[in-house]
């Protein structure tokens, strides 16, 4: 079982990978779509991955209230600790 500070490491590595984007560059307030230029089909690789990697199921619908990297990182962290027991 991970903490939250390991699952927030390992979703801004996977997003880091997929986006090519530096770790150290993701702040939390970053907006995914405008801001880190992730098209859909790197969207739909980044939940893929964090589903994979963190054995949690994200709800494509839950996806349209996802503005920037901290709503991302509080949906699966809460989803990840549903799942696990916190």
């Amino acid at each position: 079982m991970l903490n939250k500070e390991k699952i927030i490491i390992e979703i801004k590595e996977i997003i880091s990978r997929i986006s090519r984007i530096d770790v150290s560059e993701l702040e939390e307030n970053i907006v995914i779509r405008n801001e880190l230029g992730v098209d859909s089909l790197m969207a739909m690789e980044i939940i893929a991955t964090c589903e994979k990697q963190l054995e949690i199921h994200i709800d494509e619908g839950k996806l349209f209230e996802i503005e920037t990297i901290g709503d991302f990182i509080n949906m699966v962290v809460k989803l990840y600790e549903q799942k696990h027991g916190s």
